[in-house]
C-alpha cells in the first residue's frame, strides 16, 4: 500500500492541471481541483481535524445489531498506509458487536462535487459497510430524512458477494416509498482487491461510477427539494454495519469475525471551469428611465446554456444566446438588487457581483420587478412589493420557514408541488401589497389561485385604500382551486394594491386581472346603479352563488332561464337593503348546459350568462 503513494500524488498533479474526461459522463473536459484529502499516511486514530464519530447502539433507524465506538483503536485505526474499520463480535454497552462509523460533518462538507474513495471491502453474511452523504442541515419539508436526501455512493450486503450499489433518497423517491432511484453493478474481487467508488455531484445529474465506469445516474427534474434536495452542503459518511433490515436480511455468521472495511484514500475535488461572466449595470437612475441591462459570457470546456438578469431572487429575463440584453422602460422609484447568472451545459453557475440600483431618493415601497406590475396580466404572489415589513408586507411572525426565495423576510415563500415556481404559504389576518400599472381603465375579473385548511377562503382587495372585493366563500380545503370576483373597477395608471386574508391560513400562487368592459361614464340615476355580478363559480357543477349590490333600497327579483327563455326558478323577490347580497343556488337537479339569470330592480333589469357542467 505505502508503494501507492507517490502515485497517487502524480494523479493528483494531472487532475488538478488538466481537463479529466469521467466514465461515460458528458463528452466535454472537466477540470477538478482538489480540495479535501486524506491519505492515511499516519498512524494512530483517524484524523480529528478531518473526521469524528457518531456513536451508539440504537438501531440506527434500520434494526441494525452494532454498537459504533468512539475514538476506539480496535474499531477505527490508521495503519500508515490506510483507514482500517473493523466490527467484531463481543459483548458491548448491550449489544452483540462493535464497529465504527466515522464523519466529516463540520469538517469536511460540500455542495457539488467529485467524491473519490479508494476501498476494499469487508464480506460475509451479515455485513453491511457504506460509503455514504448526509445533508449537513436540513432545511427542507419536515427537516428530517427523507425530505433533506441522502447520496449512498457505494453499498454492499455480505450475503450478495460482488454486487455494488449506488442510490440517492428524496422525499420523492426512497425506499419506504419503494421507488428510491439506484442501480447496481458486479465487481467480483470487491472483497479481496481495491476500487475506487465515486460520485461526480453537478447542479443537473449525479453520475455514480466504480473505477471511472459509471453505472447509475440521476438527473435533477427541476421540480424543487422533493426530487432535489441535493442543492446545499453533504458530509460523508463511512461504516460497517451489521445485520439491519438490508445487510441482516438472511442473518448473520458470527463465525466471519472480525471484518475489516481498508480505505486507501478519501477525495474530494470541486470543478473549477464555471462559465466567464462579465456585467455592468447602472448603479442610479431617475423614475420612469429605461434600464439596460447587458452581459458577455462564455466557458471554457462546454458551451454556454443561458444568461438570467436577475432582481434579488426574481428572474428578469434569461437568454440562450448572444447578445445578452434585457430593457426594462418606466422604473418605479426604489433600490432594487440587480445581477446576472450565466449557467453552462452541465449546470455550473457563475454569478455576478450583486449591484444595488437606486432610482429616486428613496428606497421604501416599490414592485419586486423593478417595474410596475402590468394591468392586465398575472401577477405571481411572490413578487410583493419590496420595502420591508408593514411596507410591503404584513406578516405576524418574523420568523421565515419557507424553502422558496426572499428567505430574509417575514413572508414565508415555499415551491409549488403542483407545478413550477413558488406560493406564498399561510397568509391569515395578514396582508400583501403590489404596485401595479393599469394600461387599460376598466371593470376587470380578478382571480387569486389558493388552498386553504379550511372550507372558508376570505379575502378582501383595496386599490388605493379603498376596497374593491370583499370574497366569502365556501372552498375545497387542502387543495389548490381558482376563485374569482368581477366588477373590479381600476383607472389607468400606477395603482397600490392590498390583498388582505381574513379566514383561515391560505396560500396564495398567483393573482390575475382580466378585463371585462368599461368603466360607466355616466352617472346613473336610482335603480339603474343596481349592479348584478357573474356567479362563481362558473362553470359550475352542482351549485353556485350569484351575487349583486343594491344601492338604493326597493324591491329586487332574481330569476333564472333556460336556452330557451324558459323561466326555471325564481330565486328572490322582496325587499332589499343596501348592500352586496349573494345567493346560493343548489342547481343539482338541474341539466347540464346554458342558462341566463336576470335582476329586475325597478327600471332596472340586467342578465348574465352561466354554464352547468
Amino acid at each position: 500500500m505505502q508503494q501507492s503513494m507517490p502515485m497517487r500524488s502524480a494523479v493528483s498533479l494531472m487532475m488538478l492541471g488538466l481537463g479529466l474526461s469521467w466514465g461515460t459522463a458528458p463528452a466535454a473536459a472537466q477540470v477538478w481541483d482538489l480540495v479535501w484529502a486524506d491519505e492515511f499516511d499516519y498512524q494512530g486514530l483517524p484524523d480529528g481535524t478531518r473526521w469524528s464519530y457518531d456513536v451508539g447502539g440504537h438501531g440506527w433507524g434500520n434494526n441494525e445489531a452494532q454498537y459504533y465506538t468512539s475514538a476506539r483503536e480496535k474499531n477505527a485505526r490508521v495503519d500508515g498506509s490506510a483507514l482500517i474499520i473493523e466490527a467484531h463480535k463481543e459483548s458491548y454497552q448491550g449489544k452483540e458487536y462493535t464497529s465504527a462509523r466515522l464523519v466529516t460533518k463540520a469538517k469536511g462538507d460540500w455542495a457539488y462535487g467529485r467524491i473519490l474513495v479508494r476501498a476494499k471491502l469487508p464480506s460475509g453474511r451479515g455485513t453491511w459497510p457504506a460509503i455514504w452523504m448526509l445533508p449537513t442541515n436540513n432545511p427542507y419539508g419536515n427537516g428530517s430524512w427523507p425530505d433533506n436526501g441522502e447520496i449512498d455512493i457505494m453499498e454492499h450486503v455480505g450475503y450478495d458477494a460482488g454486487r455494488i450499489h449506488a442510490a440517492v433518497h428524496t422525499n420523492k423517491y426512497n425506499h419506504q416509498r419503494a421507488n428510491a432511484r439506484g442501480d447496481s453493478r458486479y465487481v467480483g474481487d470487491a472483497e479481496t482487491a481495491f476500487h475506487e467508488y465515486s460520485v461526480d455531484w453537478t447542479p443537473t445529474r449525479m453520475d455514480f461510477a466504480v473505477d471511472g465506469n459509471v453505472y447509475f445516474t440521476y438527473h435533477n427534474e427541476g421540480d424543487g427539494w422533493v426530487s432535489w434536495p441535493f442543492d446545499r452542503e453533504f458530509h460523508l459518511l463511512l461504516n460497517i454495519a451489521i445485520g439491519g433490515r438490508w445487510g441482516g436480511a438472511q442473518g448473520i455468521d458470527d463465525s466471519i469475525f472480525p471484518q475489516q472495511f481498508v480505505i486507501d484514500y478519501v477525495r474530494v475535488y470541486r470543478y473549477i471551469a464555471q462559465p466567464y461572466l462579465t456585467f455592468m449595470p447602472p448603479n442610479a437612475l431617475a423614475a420612469g428611465d429605461t434600464l439596460r441591462l447587458a452581459a458577455d459570457a462564455t466557458d471554457a470546456d462546454g458551451v454556454v446554456h443561458r444568461v438570467e438578469f436577475r432582481q434579488g431572487d426574481a428572474i428578469l429575463s434569461q437568454h440562450t444566446s448572444p447578445p445578452y440584453e434585457h430593457t426594462i422602460q418606466g422604473v418605479h422609484p426604489g433600490c432594487y438588487k440587480l445581477t446576472a447568472l450565466a449557467i453552462d451545459d452541465l449546470g455550473w453557475t457563475t454569478a455576478a457581483d450583486t449591484t444595488v440600483l437606486t432610482v429616486g431618493q428613496s428606497c421604501d415601497k416599490a414592485p419586486y420587478l423593478v417595474a410596475p406590475h402590468a394591468v392586465p396580466g398575472r401577477i405571481e404572489a411572490e413578487y410583493f412589493d419590496l420595502g420591508g415589513p408593514n411596507i410591503g408586507y404584513f406578516d405576524l411572525n418574523p420568523s421565515n420557514f419557507g424553502d422558496g426565495i426572499r428567505q430574509s423576510e417575514g413572508v414565508e415563500v415555499y415551491r409549488t408541488t403542483d407545478g413550477s415556481g413558488y406560493h406564498v404559504q399561510s397568509v391569515r389576518h395578514e396582508w400583501l401589497a403590489y404596485t401595479v400599472r393599469v394600461v387599460d381603465p376598466g371593470l376587470y375579473t380578478f382571480f387569486v389561485r389558493l388552498s386553504t385548511y379550511g372550507a372558508r377562503a376570505a379575502f378582501t382587495l383595496s386599490v388605493d385604500g379603498v376596497d374593491q372585493v370583499l370574497y366569502d366563500d365556501v372552498v375545497t380545503p387542502n387543495q389548490w382551486g381558482i376563485v374569482f370576483a368581477t366588477d373590479v373597477a381600476l383607472d389607468e395608471g400606477v395603482r397600490d394594491l392590498r390583498l388582505t386574508v381574513h379566514e383561515n391560513n391560505t396560500s396564495i400562487n398567483w393573482l390575475r386581472f382580466i378585463y371585462s368592459g368599461p368603466l360607466s361614464t355616466e352617472e346613473e340615476p336610482g335603480w339603474e346603479r343596481t349592479m348584478l355580478h357573474e356567479n362563481y363559480p362558473n362553470p359550475f357543477r352542482d351549485a353556485t352563488t350569484l351575487a349583486y349590490t343594491v344601492t338604493h333600497p326597493g324591491p329586487v327579483q332574481i330569476e333564472v332561464f333556460n336556452a330557451l327563455g324558459q323561466r326555471v326558478t325564481r330565486l328572490a323577490d322582496h325587499h332589499h337593503s343596501v348592500g352586496r347580497h349573494r345567493i346560493r343556488y343548489d342547481a343539482s337537479g338541474l341539466g347540464a348546459g346554458l342558462y341566463f339569470y336576470r335582476l329586475t330592480s325597478g327600471a332596472t333589469q340586467q342578465n348574465r350568462i352561466m354554464v352547468k357542467l
